[in-house]
């Protein structure tokens, strides 16, 4: 039985981890040893936008302590990431290059979406109970120290994902100067946190019932320490019957949250073996939390104990080990993104007409042109998104649709990945840009996969330029360096066969493959309706 050993490192924002895994397809992920230091690069990142020399200094020397560990186990497989505390950073490139040159280590900072999505992908691989709870109305909260992630499921599907600067890092360091000058240092936390999750609320949640809570993140760790302490809930350490429990009900919470909002940092402390650093982060963590069970009126909160390290382990299983998740997140991605659509009231019969040309001609295609399942993908999204814009001003509907989708989660996509759909998208009737134009952005591989996003969309676009989906039993065959699409119809297709031969230019530019647009004369199910409707009916 191969069996392979693999280490994730976790740059966060109060503390450096390591963690040794046991991968098989056999057994799973299995966790062999953890290390941690802590490594305050948040409170620097959040305060000043600055890692200090000092700083820099110490992370090195921690990796470096990382390294002899790895070596112990002989591991050669490893990922090593980094999210906010540095992803915000101003200096965050000569952070990645010290690093380098002093330990060899090659840090990846994380977009949001790929951070989220990492973790989405350990609880489908470890929580068995997590396909079941997504059937009814469940947010999953990812409470890290410089943000927060909400994501609603619910129908086994992910209906939205937001995320909010609502970290407990983050919050502790913006308030701890006003803390000098109030009294009540619980109510200026919940005042500072409660109108961004109401907002969240309102926008996303109205029309959902939530039952259940699940809560992720390293913060977690202390939180759950305390619960466990003073047996809060479920969190025995075993029920009866020798089965671990990890839930508390809404009324075990109010119990759990009234218990520690009058106790001192130094106290919890002492009490929980930790530091007074990690102990402060406790009451901003465990007000989030509190004030979520407010907005949804969740019956119980279940505490995963996943982590960043877990996410990018079940990484490593799907990739190396072929090891697939319980819970496939690419419907979900399809969903969101249509649940986005939907929000800037997109025309959606337009859009499943334009998604099912777009998908044949990829289809047609991709063998020739190496094109990939996550291009498919990317121009699915990009089918979806590219008429959103139109919600906003009639005339601009590509630079609008480009803004909506940058300023949109996707999660299981990478932010550049993001970028390639939104420009495919800004593009669709407009002139397609030079590289010179782009190449601030992207490389020149990236450039290509955008223009040929973009070429497909725009034949298939056009193809129901009325808005009236004249065509039905769409083909398409490849033969040699001709690509025939043919659609049955009776209609009159003067102005799609018009826009379309205005892109075949683009298309066969980029492809090296001619398009032609053929119309197959058969009666189309709404030229026999409409048939019937000026006959009168069927007469018997």
């Amino acid at each position: 039985m191969a069996v392979t050993t693999f280490a994730a490192i976790d740059v966060g924002s109060h503390e450096t981890s390591l963690r040794i895994y046991e991968v098989s397809k056999k057994f799973g992920i299995r966790e062999l040893d953890y290390v941690h230091h802590t490594a305050r690069l948040g409170y620097e990142t959040y305060s000043t936008k600055h890692i200090s020399y000092h700083s820099i200094d110490k992370l090195c020397t921690i990796l470096n302590g990382f390294k002899e560990k790895m070596k112990e186990y002989g591991i050669s497989d490893y990922m090593i990431a980094s999210t906010s505390a540095l992803r915000e950073a101003d200096n965050n490139l000569i952070v990645l290059d010290q690093v380098r040159q002093r330990t060899g280590f090659r840090i990846k900072i994380l977009s949001n979406s790929e951070q989220r999505y990492l973790c989405y992908k350990s609880i489908a691989f470890k929580e068995n109970s997590f396909h079941r709870l997504i059937q009814k109305g469940t947010l999953l909260v990812d409470v890290g120290g410089g943000s927060m992630q909400l994501s609603l499921f619910d129908k086994n599907n992910l209906i939205c994902t937001q995320n909010i600067l609502l970290g407990s890092l983050r919050i502790q360091e913006f308030l701890q100067d006003m803390q000098k000058h109030t009294d009540n240092y619980q109510n200026l936390v919940y005042e500072y946190i409660s109108n961004d999750l109401h907002t969240f609320s309102e926008l996303y949640l109205k029309d959902h019932k939530i039952k259940n809570i699940i809560a992720v993140g390293n913060q977690l760790r202390t939180f759950v320490k305390y619960l466990t302490v003073h047996n809060f809930g479920h969190l025995q350490p075993t029920d009866s019957k020798g089965k671990k429990k990890d839930s508390v009900s809404r009324q075990e919470y109010d119990e759990f949250y009234e218990a520690i909002s009058s106790q001192h940092p130094e106290d919890l402390a002492k009490e929980l073996n930790t530091s007074v650093d990690q102990a402060s982060l406790l009451l901003p963590t465990a007000m989030i939390y509190h004030n979520i069970f407010e907005e949804t009126g969740a019956e119980q909160m279940w505490l995963s104990g996943i982590t960043l390290c877990e996410g990018m382990a079940a990484d490593f299983a799907e990739r190396k080990e072929r090891i697939s998740p319980a819970h496939s997140f690419l419907e979900d991605i399809i969903h969101t993104a249509r649940s986005t659509a939907a929000r800037y009231d997109y025309s959606r019969n337009h859009c499943e007409y334009v998604e099912n040309a777009a998908l044949k001609i990829f289809d047609a295609v991709k063998r020739q042109q190496n094109m990939t399942k996550h291009d498919r993908l990317l121009l699915q999204i990009a089918v979806i998104l590219h008429n959103c814009g139109s919600f906003i001003n009639l005339n601009e509907v590509g630079e609008n649709s480009y803004k909506i989708i940058m300023s949109t989660e996707l999660i299981g996509i990478s932010h550049k990945e993001r970028m390639i759909v939104a420009t495919a998208v800004r593009y669709l009737r407009d002139y397609f840009p030079e590289y010179s134009e782009l190449q601030d952005g992207f490389d020149k591989e990236d450039y290509v996969r955008i223009a040929k996003l973009n070429a497909i969309l725009r034949l298939a676009d056009a193809m129901d330029r009325s808005h009236k989906q004249k065509f039905t039993a769409i083909t398409t065959s490849l033969r040699r360096q001709t690509l025939t699409i043919t659609g049955s119809t009776l209609y009159d297709i003067t102005l799609e066969q018009g826009i379309f031969r205005n892109h075949s230019d683009f298309f066969e530019e980029v492809f090296g493959i001619q398009p032609i647009l053929k119309q197959k004369k058969t009666m189309t199910p709404k030229h026999t309706d409409s048939t019937k409707a000026k006959n009168g009916g069927n007469h018997e």
